[in-house]
């Protein structure tokens, strides 16, 4: 300890030596720290497999793009349905749009034996596009209606037939779905009509919407515009501690007692994790992911620019955020990322950043020692 004493004194024949090498010391490690700011936990390929692009998933029910068009697989059996369109997991139900009029699929898995698709009526020649059951047996419908949604909605008792459609304003595209305590919120577009001033009458413009939606169990749906923002579209909704977040290709937008604010970050796939974080991925070349959490938003990152146009997102029960769609050559990819390995110290980040700040109090404290043994002995320094 004597010799480490005598190098760092301040007037001792070695204080360039020791104002050098802490100075080097300093700068390395701002260096390694800035190395270790990289995403940990990203590595290539996802947790589910298929002979395609991944566009749906529920339980291990996969929604998949093959060559011979888009493909249902349940408990590793393939069947064709190519106008299918969305998966749900509801306690042990798994549901599935087929994209057949007046009909729904849905599995029941139990401990002894695991079922395949059976037939669902939903007593109207409607087409389902999104599905959303909520903890009351009630189950909100995304209608395709030609080239736009509508809404419905059903009981989940046996028998039971889907409600009228809500009477909406506009032209309405409506994608993502979530339930709330008082009923759902529903994400997507509203387009303009085509004599809207200053617009193309053949491709008016489309702005993103998000709309709380209640049902009394007879009636149509009622609607009320949370939410209509700049050009784009909304893609997700996800639940966090403090309400919701609405994921869209110009903003988010955080939902609290019904009313959205504007976060400023757009994206094209979101998804939420298990610690009530939400995650914004760009298109491919994007070099960055943001991280919505209750103490902010936080920019990471990526390790090296996403070389994969998203599909699908997905965040298992143990935290792994797997992101499917296809590379620049249009062929199936994915990319995984542990979404716990981030507020770990075994990570290469809390590591460097613990050895820092340990080496720098080392050093700063036997500086401190030097000075208080100075003082001590009234040395001038």
């Amino acid at each position: 300890m004597s010799a480490w004493r005598r190098l760092l004194e301040e007037e001792s024949e070695h204080q360039w030596l020791s104002f050098a090498v802490f100075t080097f010391f300093i700068i390395t490690g701002a260096v390694l720290i800035d190395w270790s700011s990289e995403l940990p936990g990203v590595h290539d390929g996802g947790k589910m497999t298929a002979e395609g692009a991944i566009h749906d998933s529920a339980g291990d029910a996969i929604l998949y793009q093959a060559e011979s068009g888009m493909t249902v697989s349940l408990h590793g059996n393939s069947e064709q349905a190519p106008f299918s369109t969305c998966l749900v997991q509801h306690g042990h139900y798994t549901f599935a749009c087929p994209g057949e009029e007046g009909i729904i699929w849905f599995s029941e898995e139990d401990d002894s034996e695991e079922l395949g698709w059976i037939p669902m009526s939903l007593g109207r020649d409607i087409i389902a596009s999104q599905l959303s059951p909520n903890d009351q047996e009630q189950m909100l419908i995304i209608i395709q209606d030609g080239t736009t949604s509508s809404i419905a909605a059903m009981s989940l008792v046996p028998g039971e037939t889907a409600s009228p459609s809500a009477n909406l304003e506009g032209s309405l595209h409506l994608r993502a779905v979530v339930p709330t305590e008082d009923g759902w919120l529903v994400g997507g577009s509203w387009q303009a009509p085509s004599n809207w001033l200053g617009s193309n009458p053949a491709s008016p413009p489309m702005f993103e919407l998000v709309l709380s939606v209640q049902w009394d169990g007879t009636n149509a749906p009622s609607t009320k515009i949370v939410h209509m923002g700049d050009l784009g579209r909304i893609h997700g909704i996800f639940a966090t501690d403090n309400g919701y977040i609405a994921t869209g290709t110009s903003d988010a937008i955080s939902i609290t007692d019904g009313i959205g604010t504007s976060l400023g970050m757009s994206s094209v796939a979101a998804i939420g994790d298990l610690n009530g974080d939400v995650w914004l991925f760009g298109g491919i070349g994007s070099t960055t992911v943001a991280i919505i959490s209750d103490e902010g938003i936080n920019i990471e990152k990526l390790p090296s620019p996403l070389e994969i146009i998203p599909t699908h997102i997905s965040c298992d029960d143990n935290g792994l955020i797997s992101i499917y769609g296809v590379d620049g050559k249009d062929q199936p990819a994915a990319l995984s990322i542990d979404s716990n390995v981030r507020y770990s110290f075994t990570s290469l980040r809390g590591l460097i950043d613990l050895g820092f700040i340990l080496v720098s109090m080392l050093i700063l404290g036997m500086m401190g020692w030097n000075i208080s043994d100075a003082i001590r002995k009234g040395e001038v320094f």
